[in-house]
């Protein structure tokens, strides 16, 4: 995922992948994996550059009014006009934001949400002081 996040903040998009649903006229899939939807339990989700479906549920991008990461627990909540706020989890999950991201916002992170990422660690110097 932190190759995915470098390559969309360079500008970079998600690559498709085969279908494995009927898509739209110039509709391109990402992905399908399981995870687990609050209240409804395990479902098969397949991400699309215009919609997310969990199971028999759709959800067209142009609804997605908010999304809301939560990396430790491997959750994202979706807020959508009309169908409330759907909330998935599990380990494909912050892959699955970081392309929802990419085609909603053109960052691999929704507005007000980068994550922050301690930069690598630096060795001390000792100076010895010569008298």
């Amino acid at each position: 995922m932190t190759m995915l996040t470098g390559f969309v903040e360079r500008g970079g998009r998600p690559a498709a992948v085969k279908p494995t649903i009927p898509l739209m006229v110039g509709e391109k899939q990402y992905g399908w994996f399981p995870v687990d939807v609050t209240g409804v339990g395990r479902r098969l989700a397949v991400v699309t550059n215009r919609r997310l479906i969990l199971g028999a549920e759709e959800y067209q991008l142009r609804s997605v009014t908010r999304l809301r990461p939560r990396q430790d627990d491997w959750a994202l909540a979706l807020e959508t006009r009309g169908s409330g706020t759907v909330e998935i989890s599990g380990p494909w999950v912050p892959w699955l934001s970081v392309v929802l991201c990419a085609e909603m916002y053109g960052a691999a992170w929704p507005p007000g949400y980068a994550p922050v990422i301690p930069g690598p660690r630096r060795r001390l110097r000792r100076y010895e002081t010569v008298q």
